[in-house]
């Protein structure tokens, strides 16, 4: 997905205040009645930034993109169809690191499914520039822009390849080992080789799990229920945050417990716990106190990095990493600074990790303020921030808040952003700066 929070602005005032001299009260005019004196004089005022009313063909609002190693870009992009019931509509758009657009439509049919699909979740795309997704199926009554259309029969996984549209997994399907159906998926990813992951629910018996489509079929990862570990006494609940499945066919996800929560990772030898709440950290004298229900990310070399909560004497959260065969270490953590600024961080929310080992987080600074971030070498550095002015928009047109960023090989990030005037785009930040890749009004690219 994803986070919405305004932020509040005050006005300072104060009350007639006594004079200098001799302490005797400032005179009010004759004949009004007593206002507040600014402490400051006031600048001269922007006037708010108004939304333009959007035309046919115009993009309204976007999902969070995703990117791979070659530097494609897909996006879910909402956009206004006047021929269209609710005048608007929706689709995957795919932009090539050649700048070429393709697009996935409401209507499209998978080779192997006869219903058509009928609207969208956030995509992810693999090396290949494969997209995979999930999205309801069905003769709506009239088409949608939301991700369940009124007429929808159920939805299921599909992957958008050269070769076409293709459906992997769909409501009532069997769910491999079990007298159960699915009824429902979440968080889908695929990997270059083949290898997609999705979260499921299932139905009668009703559950939840992870699970793998490879070539060798659909397997059942973990579950509702099952224990965590041979001989362990905690078992998996229902509410599962993966990552995206990396290259290795690896795929690291944060599961609700018995007693908690823990971060874990699926790869080649198995399920291994990274974290579990209430186990040590890698802070000197403080235990895990939870993982917010925030997904951690996994690179193609096998890095895990997770957001935590910690107690201790120094209480606070962090950003930790797990490389293989090496034990978990701290990223950063609250109090940290943001290079070039007096400000420090001061929550962690969700994290990407390239090849390269640089890390890419939306997070809290100076409080409760908002930004995307990077780490690299040289340690912290901002990306963008709330009330940063947005760059090619009107003046006085401002960042208000962000989601999850993706991170590309060659360091560069991409985000979706908010402003305060309501509007909102995607946008890039990479050797060049930061820029726009595109925004509310912005004409869509392919038909």
């Amino acid at each position: 997905m994803h986070h919405r929070q305004a932020l509040c602005y005050f006005v300072l005032a104060l009350t007639p205040a006594l004079a200098a001299a001799g302490g005797t009260q400032t005179p009010k005019p004759a004949g009004k009645d007593e206002e507040p004196v600014a402490i400051t004089a006031r600048d001269k005022e922007e006037k708010p930034v108004e939304l333009k009313r959007l035309a046919d063909g115009e993009f309204a609002n976007f999902g969070i993109p995703a990117t791979n190693r070659r530097g494609d870009i897909a996006f879910l992009g909402r956009f206004m169809l006047a021929d269209a019931p609710g005048g608007s509509s929706q689709a995957i758009f795919l932009k090539t690191a050649e700048g070429k657009w393709q697009a996935i439509r409401l209507g499209d049919r998978a080779e192997n499914l006869k219903e058509p699909v009928i609207g969208f979740t956030n995509p992810t795309l693999n090396d290949n520039g494969e997209v995979t997704f999930i999205a309801p199926i069905g003769a709506p009554e009239k088409p949608a822009t939301d991700s369940s259309p009124k007429g929808a029969s159920g939805n299921g996984v599909f992957m958008k390849t050269a070769a076409g549209l293709k459906n992997l997994s769909h409501y009532g399907q069997e769910v491999p080992n079990m007298p159960s159906r699915f009824s429902g998926f979440a968080n889908v990813s695929s990997s270059a080789k083949g290898v997609i992951a999705f979260i499921g629910t299932y139905s009668d018996p009703d559950g939840k799990g992870l699970f793998v489509y490879d070539e060798g079929g659909l397997t059942l990862v973990v579950r509702s229920g099952q224990k965590i570990a041979p001989g362990a006494t905690e078992v998996f609940s229902e509410h599962y945050y993966p990552s995206t499945v990396n290259e290795r066919g690896e795929i690291a996800f944060f599961a609700r417990i018995s007693g908690g929560g823990g971060v874990f990772l699926k790869s080649a030898a198995g399920v291994e716990a990274v974290a579990i709440q209430g186990k040590a950290s890698p802070i000197a004298g403080a235990n895990y106190l939870g993982f917010g229900n925030r997904a951690p990310a996994l690179s193609d070399n096998g890095e895990v990095v997770f957001a935590g909560f910690y107690d201790g004497p120094n209480a606070g959260r962090g950003l930790f990493i797990k490389s293989p065969g090496r034990p978990v270490s701290v990223v950063a953590k609250t109090g940290d600074p943001i290079l070039g600024s007096a400000a420090t961080l001061t929550d962690f929310l969700t994290p990407a990790i390239n090849g390269r080992g640089e890390i890419a987080f939306y997070g809290n600074y100076g409080g409760r303020n908002r930004g995307i971030f990077l780490k690299t070498a040289k340690g912290i550095e901002a990306v963008a921030l709330m009330e940063q002015q947005v760059p090619g928009a009107e003046k006085g047109e401002i960042f208000n808040n962000f989601t999850a960023p993706a991170l590309g090989e060659r360091g560069e990030v991409i985000f979706y952003a908010q402003y305060k005037s309501g509007a909102t785009g995607i946008f890039i930040k990479d050797a060049a700066g930061l820029k726009p890749l595109v925004v509310r009004g912005d004409k869509v690219p392919v038909k």
